[in-house]
């Protein structure tokens, strides 16, 4: 606004001539020396059209006259302010440096201190310096075995320990004696089949009984003339004078007929149960059987001996038979004996003849479950003989072992590889370590031992005992060694337990009676 126009405009002038002079000043082009020279940093590239103008603020270009610019929103007059404050404040001249950038200082101090306590967390975390998984993964190398382990044994911190299977036991302390039973007088034998029944033995087959009542539930009339029951797996193997009858256990059906041609003196299993071995005293040989189909696939010939007992290893490639035999009460103790290591897995032409001489009546023979060494118990003389397999095949007699008197009949306890010897003039049984071939315990009765059978678990004898006019039974614990005697209403000359154990039949030649206990 100039000089004469400022003089115009009289302070009692109204409002609107004030307006209308300061239009007219602000419409009124300045003279070029009072300009204010543009910015260089302002100034357009191409100077524009007359019908264009270019913004003071944003430098685009636009219609002429225009208030507004259209790009920015800004004014269009460089000399007035504009309407709205900057999309992007600038910085307070008086700001601080620390004012200005707070907010990433302590972007960066809530993440170090984040990382700060995760680590001082995993420092004081528990076991944080024990070893690795990774090599806490991988076990220290167990304790090694020196012997292969027995069938049905486990290799445990260096030792061998034998694994009871979980269906079978023993008979309780206290049983329950139920009997007893009368028989036909042509009774030979009688077995237990399970806990409610047991057959027995006769001329006109094998007749089924009741374990409760003692009374016949079924014959079997396909099996004549039976003498001895024996148990094979699932089914019964009777023997008569020149056959074997192959009857179900569950059915009592006759599954099939093993012609031999001869009698039958003891037969003996497996522990895998694939092969069994029946000894032909009237033939001098030994017949292998196959329980797959139960047939005869070979005969093992022994010269002119008559062999009866029987012993085999749980491979079935070492077996041992004798000539010994238990001599009826008022007969003569046979002195001589023989003994004969034999392959059951080689064909009879192949055999190696190897023929030990054992005067003293061997009258049973145990095998070793890894087939290294036999046991031989001497009637006559008091002793067991052990035998030795050489690598050559040939046998070695080891230093006998003393027992009781008269020992005849030697198990197997596959618990802490043990065996049992039953005496009958001893009147008692003795424990034998079979790895040291030490005495452990001696267990002396009131009578003598007629009979013995060791339970299927390795934990409990059972003795049949002789009284005057009443016998008894004896259990006991091959644990503690402790034995409770059971009285019973006669005397019981044989002992049979059932496959799993848990009841056992006592059977009574003389009288014909039967007791089962449970």
């Amino acid at each position: 606004m100039d000089h004469e126009t400022r003089s115009d405009i009289e302070p009692a002038s109204s409002a609107a001539d004030a307006r209308e002079a300061r239009h007219a000043a602000e419409a009124t082009p300045l003279p070029a020396q009072w300009s204010e020279p543009e910015p260089p940093s302002r100034r357009s590239p191409a100077a524009p059209t007359a019908d264009e103008a270019s913004c003071p603020v944003c430098l685009e270009r636009i219609a002429a006259g225009v208030a507004l610019c259209p790009e920015c929103g800004e004014p269009t007059d460089g000399s007035k302010r504009p309407v709205r404050a900057p999309s992007v404040p600038d910085a307070p001249p008086d700001a601080s440096w620390l004012s200005l950038h707070w907010r990433p200082l302590v972007t960066i101090g809530a993440i170090l201190g984040l990382i700060s306590t995760g680590g001082a967390l995993r420092y004081l975390a528990p076991h944080r310096f024990a070893p690795s998984r990774a090599a806490s993964a991988v076990p220290p190398p167990a304790p090694v075995c020196g012997a292969p382990c027995w069938s049905g044994e486990s290799c445990q911190l260096g030792r061998c320990v034998w694994q009871r299977p979980n269906n079978v036991g023993h008979l309780v302390d206290a049983p329950s004696v139920a009997g007893p039973f009368s028989l036909p007088k042509d009774a030979f034998d009688a077995l237990p089949l399970d806990r409610d029944r047991f057959a027995v033995a006769l001329s006109s087959g094998l007749e089924v009984r009741s374990s409760r009542t003692g009374e016949a539930l079924s014959l079997v009339t396909e099996a004549p003339n039976v003498r001895r029951l024996h148990r094979v797996g699932e089914v019964v193997y009777a023997t008569s004078p020149s056959r074997i009858y192959v009857i179900d256990a569950a059915t009592t059906r006759l599954l099939k007929t093993i012609e031999l041609g001869e009698a039958v003196g003891d037969i003996q299993v497996g522990a895998s149960g694939r092969r069994v071995l029946a000894s032909l005293p009237e033939a001098h040989a030994v017949a292998i059987l196959a329980t797959e189909y139960h047939a005869e696939i070979e005969r093992i010939q022994f010269g002119d001996d008559p062999v009866r007992p029987v012993a085999v290893d749980d491979s079935g490639s070492r077996a041992i038979t004798t000539t010994g035999q238990l001599p009826l009460p008022g007969q003569r103790e046979p002195s001589g004996g023989v003994a004969y290591p034999f392959d059951p897995s080689r064909l009879g032409s192949e055999q190696d003849r190897v023929r030990t001489s054992m005067v003293g009546n061997p009258a049973s023979a145990l095998m070793s479950p890894d087939g290294s060494v036999g046991f031989v118990a001497l009637r006559a003389e008091n002793t067991l003989v052990p035998l030795t397999w050489l690598p050559s095949g040939a046998v070695r007699q080891e230093a006998r072992i003393t027992t009781c008197r008269e020992p005849e009949q030697i198990e197997l306890v596959r618990s802490d590889r043990r065996a049992v010897v039953r005496c009958n003039e001893g009147r008692a049984i003795q424990v034998f370590d079979l790895s040291k071939r030490e005495l452990l315990r001696a267990v002396t009765f009131p009578g003598r031992a007629l009979d013995m059978a060791v339970a299927p678990d390795g934990a409990q004898a059972v003795v049949a005992l002789s009284g005057d006019g009443a016998g008894s039974v004896a259990l006991i614990d091959l644990k503690t060694y402790a034995a409770k005697v059971h009285p019973l209403g006669g005397e019981p000359t044989r002992i049979r337990l059932a496959p799993d154990g848990g009841s056992a039949l006592a059977l009574g030649d003389r009288a014909k009676v039967a007791w089962v206990l449970q």
